[in-house]
């Protein structure tokens, strides 16, 4: 209860500060905020697809979340990306520099904005240069000027002008450009806010552009050079096939090959007939051979004598050609028509030869019988057939083995061509395996690019920027309020700063806080002009309570001894005899007799008596006194004995409630509690404000109503009833 009490008068002590600051502070604000720059806000909708929209890539239709809020955040990145921004400042300022006018506001920018670029642009250091590169007939080309005019460099006027702070194409003020996600749909909400409603409305409708372009470029740059190594692989790789199977084909023909595997299977075919036919014709030579050698045994001399004769071995040469011939063409030959032909031809010859032989063999027989009995025309005739069929063998074997030594040459052929094929066939089928695989990653890259295709397709602005007719509002309202607010709790604090580190006395709770002692009572300040007429009656009220207060102390009176007061303080100044006086006064008045002692007239601090003194009579002479009144020096530069302070039935410490309670004051004080009972020893303050004396005295003149109110609020007599009200009531 207490603090709060305090804490009241608190804010009644500095009411008029908090008031009169407060009004001073929420003014200035007022007045500076008078002119505050109106701010126009400008948004947009962007459909981007992302989460529902269809693409080649999905996989029936479901969603993949992490891709999707990637994609997303790529796109919020994409539109707040520094490259972005640039080309829209580049491209703002461009458009502003072609429509803008020095007069009169238009849907680009308003003459004012206009104003000041304009003179930038022409101030600077290359401001004729900069307006040649203004085209006014075509925004793509002053912006293909001006990037080019771009160099890395501080004193380029178009580098400073997005990189340094202007307020409409700086990057520090497109970066204000906010894009939010709306919930988990696919649409982004882009908003912008200037204090050029022109500026605000084309830098969101060149936002939109550049960003599709942009994620155009990034999404197609990427795909398209994929694409194109690709390609160009597909292209390598390609010629490379080609140029194996070309080689190939040349090879085929180098070497008259048409299908090498089913070659080399008929080749082995043949040679495998040929062994079974050179088996078959190698027994029947050996065979003839051995008939041959077994008929001439029993062939006589005559017989035996005809091979040796020109004319029968000229037919058995000649019949053996033809035999040769016949067997020749029955094994080679595929002419079927002509081989017929030839053949029946050979065996003619043959059969004519046969007979010729026949005839000559017949002249050489001399004996019918040999002599064994057995039929020499018969022998002969046998000789005779089985010499043509050696002779058949002997050709037939010739002619195989010949075909045979045909057919190892072949495989001395085929066999490095086979190799050789086979490793051709392998690079032509790695080359191929290669180009299949390039081919599906050029298909895959393509539907990658088409799927890129109908996913920036997809992205469209569903609501456009809209030209902003009036402007937001604006936080004035709510600066005044902050203002408002904040300066009360500034004064507010910085008193309670000042009033928790200030050591003034000033009133009853911080003397009693900082000195640890009782206060008695305060004795008021002389008033100013307002209130100077009432200082008697201030003077009286307090004298009349002050006496009032001491005169509880008054208890124990000792035969024809008065009743004693010491007025003490801890540095000079501080009243003592301007209270002494009063109350001396005061009492006087009511018949008391009364006795004041100064020290400085009375008695000597420096003499003997009063160093060594053991009682009061030590330093005056009685003469009746009812009460009296002794000031005794400052005591921190003098000493009172303990005997003079203990015979007083009152100390009464007298203090200034303007100054500080000092460390020197605390050690004063305590020296004097550790002599004396602390009972009798109280502190009084002197020079106190009217509302401190109130507290002991209660409410001083003038007794106004509206004092009588605020006395009433400052003690929370919130309820109190007083006057007539207030007696009847009890009354009743």
């Amino acid at each position: 209860m207490e603090y709060i009490l305090y804490l009241s008068r608190f804010l009644y002590r500095i009411r008029w500060w908090i008031i009169i600051g407060t009004v001073l502070i929420t003014l200035a604000v007022i007045l500076a905020t008078q002119n505050m720059g109106r701010t126009y806000n400008v948004e947009a909708t962007l459909y981007t697809g992302v989460m529902s929209g269809y693409t080649i890539e999905s996989d029936n239709g479901t969603i993949n979340w992490a891709t999707a809020n990637n994609a997303m955040d790529n796109l919020i990145n994409i539109i707040q990306a520094e490259s972005t921004l640039k080309r829209v400042s580049y491209r703002l300022y461009a458009r502003n520099m072609i429509h803008g006018d020095l007069k009169k506001d238009n849907e680009y920018i308003t003459a004012n904005s206009y104003r000041e670029i304009y003179n930038r642009t022409v101030n600077s250091k290359d401001g004729e240069a900069l307006l040649a590169l203004i085209d006014k007939n075509s925004e793509e080309k002053t912006l293909e000027n001006l990037l080019k005019y771009e160099r890395p460099n501080k004193k380029n006027f178009i580098y400073g002008l997005f990189y340094w702070n202007h307020p409409h194409y700086s990057y520090n003020a497109l970066k204000r450009i906010k894009v939010n996600k709306i919930g988990s749909s696919d649409l982004l909400e882009v908003s912008y806010a200037s204090n050029d409603p022109g500026i605000a409305y084309n830098t969101l409708s060149i936002l939109m552009e550049e960003f599709v372009n942009e994620y155009r470029t990034i999404r197609y740059g990427e795909t398209d050079k994929v694409i194109e190594y690709f390609r160009s692989e597909l292209a390598r790789i390609g010629h490379d096939l080609r140029m194996a199977e070309d080689s190939l084909t040349e090879y085929n023909i180098e070497k008259r090959i048409i299908n090498y595997y089913d070659e080399t299977k008929e080749v082995a075919s043949i040679n495998k007939e040929f062994e079974l036919r050179e088996q078959d014709i190698l027994f029947a030579y050996n065979n003839s051979k051995v008939m041959i050698d077994e008929l001439e045994k029993r062939m006589d001399n005559n017989v035996k004598q005809m091979r040796n004769n020109i004319s029968f071995i000229n037919k058995l040469n000649e019949a053996s050609g033809l035999t040769g011939k016949i067997s020749e063409i029955e094994s080679f030959s595929t002419d079927k028509s002509g081989k017929e032909q030839s053949l029946q031809t050979y065996k003619n010859r043959l059969q004519q030869a046969t007979q010729e032989l026949s005839d000559i063999s017949d002249r050489y027989v001399s004996q019918k019988h040999t002599k064994e009995g057995i039929a020499q025309a018969s022998i002969v005739d046998q000789w005779l057939e089985q010499t043509l069929r050696f002779e058949k063998a002997k050709s037939d074997l010739q002619i195989i083995q010949q075909s045979r030594q045909d057919l190892n040459d072949k495989y001395v052929f085929f066999a490095p061509v086979g190799s050789t094929i086979k490793r051709k066939e392998r690079s032509i089928t790695f080359t191929e395996s290669n180009y299949l695989a390039l081919l599906k990653s050029y298909n895959d890259a393509l539907m990658r690019k088409k799927n890129l295709e109908m996913t920036s397709a997809t992205l469209k602005v569903l609501n456009p920027p809209a030209f902003p007719i009036s402007a937001a509002a604006t936080d004035r309202k709510k600066i005044v309020m902050a203002a408002f607010i904040g300066s009360i709790l500034f004064i507010f604090g910085f008193f309670l700063l000042i009033e928790l580190l200030d050591r003034t006395l000033r009133d009853k709770a911080r003397t009693e806080r900082l000195t640890d002692g009782k206060v008695l009572g305060a004795f008021p300040v002389k008033p100013l002009l307002k209130n100077r007429k009432y200082s008697k009656a201030y003077a009286l009220i307090a004298t009349r309570y002050l006496s009032s207060a001491i005169l509880r102390f008054f208890t124990h009176k000792k035969e024809n001894s008065p009743y004693v007061v010491n007025f003490l303080s801890t540095e000079s100044g501080d009243g003592k005899s301007y209270l002494a006086e009063h109350l001396h006064d005061y009492w006087s008045q009511l018949g008391l007799k009364v006795r004041r002692l100064e020290w400085n007239k009375d008695f000597e601090t420096s003499s003997r008596e009063y160093l060594l003194a053991q009682s009061i009579e030590d330093l005056y002479t009685p003469a009746g006194e009812d009460i009296l009144l002794i000031e005794y020096p400052a005591l921190k530069d003098n000493t009172i004995s303990n005997k003079l302070l203990e015979q007083a039935d009152l100390n009464l410490l007298i203090t200034s409630a303007t100054r500080a309670w000092k460390a020197s004051d605390s050690q004063a004080y305590e020296k004097v509690k550790k002599q004396i009972d602390t009972s009798s020893i109280s502190i009084y303050l002197n020079k106190a404000a009217n509302d401190v004396v109130e507290d002991f005295t209660g409410l001083l003149p003038p007794y106004t109503t509206l004092r009588k109110v605020g006395y009433r609020l400052a003690h929370l007599g919130l309820t109190e009833k007083t006057g007539e009200k207030a007696i009847l009531e009890k009354d009743e």
